[in-house]
Formats: C-alpha cells, sequence, structure tokens
C-alpha cells in the first residue's frame, strides 16, 4: 500500500473575518485518496505540521475501513473508507 498526504483545508485562524465563538469545536476537514484500501485492519500514521513543517501532532491507531455504497446498498460496495477524528487535545479516534 503506498502513503497518501491529505491537506486540510484553511483554519479559522488565517481567515480575516471574525466568526462568532462556540462551545463546538472547528473542524477543518481533510481527506487522503488511497487506492485498494484493503477491508482488514490497518495502522494509520496521522502528522499534522505547521507551516515551518514542524510537528505538532503524530498519532497511529489500528482501524478497519469500511465498505461504502455510493449507488445504494443493493449494489456492490464502491470501495472501502476509514474516517478518523483529532480532539482538540490531540486524541485520535476512528469512527
Amino acid at each position: 500500500m503506498t502513503t497518501e498526504s491529505a491537506t486540510a483545508t484553511e483554519g479559522p485562524a488565517a481567515r480575516t473575518s471574525q466568526t462568532p465563538q462556540t462551545s463546538e469545536p472547528p473542524i477543518w476537514p481533510g481527506f487522503a485518496a488511497i487506492r485498494d484500501l484493503p477491508k482488514k485492519p490497518i495502522r494509520v500514521t496521522l502528522v499534522f505540521k505547521d507551516q515551518r513543517g514542524a510537528t505538532v501532532l503524530d498519532r497511529q491507531i489500528s482501524t478497519t475501513p469500511k465498505p461504502t455504497y455510493p449507488n445504494g446498498r443493493n449494489c456492490s460496495p464502491g470501495g472501502h473508507q476509514a474516517r478518523l477524528t483529532v480532539t482538540e487535545e490531540g486524541s485520535l479516534s476512528s469512527r
């Protein structure tokens, strides 16, 4: 399997307009397309770097990608996906 990199969207701190404060944590989605992702358990290493290239988060987790059904459950799966979440405290979880 090949190693792929994802790029997160711009964070709120980089925007010029002010956004209202809420109790909800910010969500910065990112996406990595990985061909032939298996439906068996995999080990994922997630590394976040700042603009200078310094590592700000380096975590590993095991997860099992789940099948997707883009044409409905009555059709064959269209591939597999894994979803990871990073909390503000730096915890990594799989959903």
